[in-house]
């Protein structure tokens, strides 16, 4: 599976914030609950460049800039109408909440299935050599919770790190999650991209 664009790296959710004091101890914060970004369009990279931006420094860029998903976005021809935002938090029992969200897509989305995506690596206490970092991992449409259907352009996911994994927290691990982004995928309709419609991110004016 192609893995989102990694545009949020500056946050960490600490799931739980207790331990045996047996336990090996790795270094995270005192809290660290929640996390949220928005959501923005979604462009293929820039792999062979063909001009520059202005300025200086002039960077290297790719001309067209091509929509990672063509089909699906935020804006109709004439409107800006869409935005879309994103979160993470930490529930008492152990698990990690994530929600995401997108209103006033344009019609090519309208009744195409949406899955919620979300990118981390996650150092955990639940190992036999404690602590250990578990390789990187996509959260994806595993659950009915984590898809939508696209209805009057508007999009809601709500679901769990376990409803997607099963057993994949549990209370007392202490386990810190680097979240490096999250996304909107669309998994229907006319060539489904290969990566996410939609990524966390910001926009400048």
């Amino acid at each position: 599976m192609h893995a989102p664009t990694r545009r949020v790296h500056a946050f960490v959710a600490v799931v739980v914030l207790t331990a045996s004091a047996a336990w090996a101890f790795h270094d995270e914060p005192r809290r660290a609950k929640a996390v949220k970004a928005p959501l923005v369009t979604s462009y293929q990279p820039c792999t062979a460049a063909n001009t520059s931006t202005n300025g200086f420094p002039a960077l290297a860029a790719c001309y067209p800039a091509v929509r990672m998903d063509e089909l699906c976005g935020f804006t109709s021809a004439n409107t800006l109408s869409g935005y879309g935002k994103a979160s993470g938090k930490s529930r008492p029992n152990g698990d990690f909440k994530i929600d995401i969200s997108a209103k006033g897509l344009n019609a090519g989305c309208e009744g195409q299935t949406l899955c919620g995506i979300v990118h981390v690596r996650a150092t955990t206490h639940r190992c036999d050599q404690r602590p250990c970092t578990v390789v990187d991992m996509d959260f994806t449409g595993s659950s009915p919770t984590a898809c939508c259907t696209v209805v009057s352009g508007t999009c809601t996911v709500s679901t769990t790190i376990n409803s997607e994994v099963l057993g994949t927290l549990v209370v007392g691990d202490r386990t810190g999650f680097e979240v490096f982004g999250f996304g909107l995928k669309r998994t229907s309709g006319p060539n489904p991209p290969t990566g996410n419609s939609f990524t966390s991110g910001g926009l400048t004016p």
